[in-house]
């Protein structure tokens, strides 16, 4: 089984969606860790494990698919397989926290619509990087 190429869709501004939510949203410092260590397990596993161990739940909407972080907060990151090699990567689209059962209101469309942009420009992405 081969490790998974992780990706971060890219802002206009060319940062990371994942890091700017991390840096903006209502996450603790212990949070952050957790994250990372739910990404890494990501990486390691093929999908169907990853769905069936109910790491990543989806599809959620579309293409839209969430990895489930049981943190300080509930910690949902959107992300889809793929979209380039769908066997062999994701790409986090969006960050997102779950309030009560709940994503914030339009998240899982505009996960969708960075997905449909990047699809259309492959430039919008760069590797993941560790979260501090």
């Amino acid at each position: 089984m081969a490790e998974k190429k992780l990706w971060d869709f890219v802002s206009q501004r060319g940062e990371s969606v994942i890091i700017e939510w991390v840096k903006s949203d209502r996450i603790t410092v212990r949070d952050p860790a957790k994250l990372n260590n739910k990404i890494k397990r990501l990486a390691q596993l093929d999908y169907e494990l990853a769905v069936g161990t109910k790491l990543l739940a989806g599809p959620i909407y579309k293409h839209v698919y969430k990895l489930v972080v049981h943190g300080d907060v509930m910690l949902r990151p959107m992300l889809c397989r793929g979209p380039f090699d769908p066997q062999g990567e994701y790409t986090f689209l969006l960050g997102a926290v779950e309030t009560g059962g709940k994503l914030p209101d339009g998240a899982k469309e505009r996960a969708e619509r960075n997905r449909e942009e990047l699809s259309n420009d492959p430039t919008r992405r760069r590797t993941h990087g560790h979260i501090n």
